[in-house]
């Protein structure tokens, strides 16, 4: 994960305070509850990115031969192949 668990107690407290300033919306349950709620969706967007990634590496391994003899950007074929993952997956990056 490239968030620490302060940042993203921060995200979702503002998260919380954004909703509650809302006229149209109405927040029924405890503040600590939401964000309680809110930091486990967002540590789990998160992991799903990471394991995206992890597969995208896997992906690319089989074809590290290929990429270096042919002058490709790592970096660059990683994103891409992460990209069309999550399009395939239908995640929102």
């Amino acid at each position: 994960m490239r968030l620490k668990s302060e940042k993203i107690e921060y995200l979702a407290r503002k998260i919380v305070q954004s909703c509650n300033g809302l006229k149209t919306m109405q927040i029924v349950q405890p503040e600590e509850a939401v964000t309680g709620v809110i930091k486990r969706v967002i540590i789990d967007d998160l992991r799903r990115e990471d394991e995206l990634e992890k597969e995208a590496e896997q992906i690319l391994k089989q074809y590290r031969m290929k990429i270096s003899l042919q002058n490709l950007s790592y970096s660059t074929l990683l994103t891409k192949t992460k990209q069309q993952l999550a399009r395939d997956r239908k995640i929102v990056l």
